[in-house]
């Protein structure tokens, strides 16, 4: 064979399951389903988006008001990456059209044999307490379906992934070390969420000491929400279809920076312990506390794209708790939305926090190591008068004021 064609082959054998993605997916033809429900005439429910699709899809949106056609004029162009925001607007502005979403469809849940039965029938409760808070707190409502691994040992992990194909563009060797983070904590139970399923994993979900079984649930249910939160994340950000994912499993530009990631899912899940527990939730004195307890900053977690150590969660919880102090709770998940309109997070954040992400990261070390300044961020003043607000000098403007 010729050199130029062996080296064709190879590309097309790298892309084979891109265009096998591309052929049949799953958001598309919720779409296309929901313009048959609503009248018009996307051509077959085939899961391959088109000309007719893209027609009927345009005849939809020009036949809705100013006001209703807002939300999709802000989305990307219909195709496969962002057709699962597509499904979800649709979804959320006509009713007709909510019960083709995948994720009106339970979640598939996949149970090792040692995972005790009472721990089993919990990881539903737990999934749809985590989809009904994000949903009552923050209007969040998800497209797509997830697949729930539950397992007390990695080699039952393993043999469930395979079972339930999920992260089937990793490395087994990556996918074994997974598991092996996940099932092999300190803890005993440890989680994470992937492009496509969630995972649960440790030796906390044999519940050998049925007496704890009450706590148990409690910890699954508030670890289900962080693991719910991040396959938000994912969906809103349209980092759910294989041909734009590379490492499908890791914190990767499309879903960033590492510290935002983590450190909203932890805000969001003290709030749910909060409300759901009625359990003490550290303010804003005890998380800086725990912060300064590192040397870690934003930027290194950042540079470092990934979140693993108990200080690193610390410091970007401390991190979004002081942004959402600021700037209101809405915006942790109108972050996400626009990630995923201008597939930039450098981007996106500056357009919801009106300041570079490498700013805030500056201004982190700052907050953490002066309380005052501190509290001139929270209040957006100068609160001591030193014409200083927090990081920077008061601008004329203000100083008149």
């Amino acid at each position: 064979m010729p050199r130029w064609g062996a080296a064709a082959l190879a590309v097309l054998c790298l892309l084979l399951p891109a265009l096998r993605a591309e052929a049949r997916d799953v958001h598309v033809a919720c779409v296309q389903g929901q313009l048959v429900a609503l009248g018009q005439e996307p051509g077959p429910v085939d899961g391959v988006s088109g000309p007719r699709t893209r027609a009927a899809l345009r005849a939809y949106v020009d036949s809705l008001d100013v006001a209703r056609r807002g939300v999709f004029d802000a989305l990307p162009g219909f195709d496969a990456r962002s057709s699962v925001g597509w499904c979800r607007e649709i979804g959320l502005s006509a009713p007709v059209a909510a019960p083709l979403m995948p994720s009106a469809t339970p979640p598939q849940i996949f149970v090792g044999p040692d995972v005790h039965p009472e721990i089993a029938d919990h990881v539903m409760t737990a999934f749809l307490e985590a989809e009904a808070f994000l949903y009552r707190r923050y209007g969040v409502q998800v497209a797509s379906q997830v697949k729930i691994i539950v397992a007390t040992n990695a080699d039952a992990w393993q043999r469930l992934v395979q079972e339930a194909g999920t992260m089937e563009l990793q490395a087994w060797a990556d996918v074994r070390a997974r598991g092996r983070r996940d099932c092999e904590t300190e803890f005993g139970l440890g989680a994470s969420a992937s492009r496509d399923g969630l995972s649960f994993c440790g030796t906390t979900l044999a519940l050998r000491t049925p007496a704890l079984g009450e706590l148990y649930r409690m910890v699954l249910s508030v670890t289900m929400t962080h693991e719910v939160v991040h396959n938000v994340q994912r969906e809103l950000s349209f980092d759910k279809v294989p041909r734009w994912v590379n490492d499908p499993d890791s914190v990767r530009p499309r879903m960033g920076p590492a510290w935002m990631v983590e450190g909203s899912a932890q805000v969001i899940e003290q709030a749910f312990m909060e409300e759901r527990y009625g359990r003490f939730v550290p303010g804003l004195h005890a998380m800086r506390t725990l912060a300064a307890g590192s040397d870690l900053t934003l930027r290194q977690i950042r540079l470092a794209g990934e979140v693993r150590e108990a200080a690193a969660y610390d410091v970007s919880a401390y991190g979004v708790a002081m942004l959402v102090e600021r700037y209101g709770e809405e915006t942790l998940f109108r972050y996400w939305r626009v990630v995923g309109e201008t597939d930039n997070w450098f981007t996106a954040f500056e357009q919801v926090y009106g300041m570079t992400v490498e700013a805030f990261e500056a201004l982190y070390v700052t907050l953490r190591d002066d309380k005052m300044a501190q509290r001139e961020f929270l209040a957006d003043r100068d609160m001591n008068g030193d014409q200083i607000l927090a990081h920077r000098p008061l601008t004329e403007a203000e100083l008149e004021q």
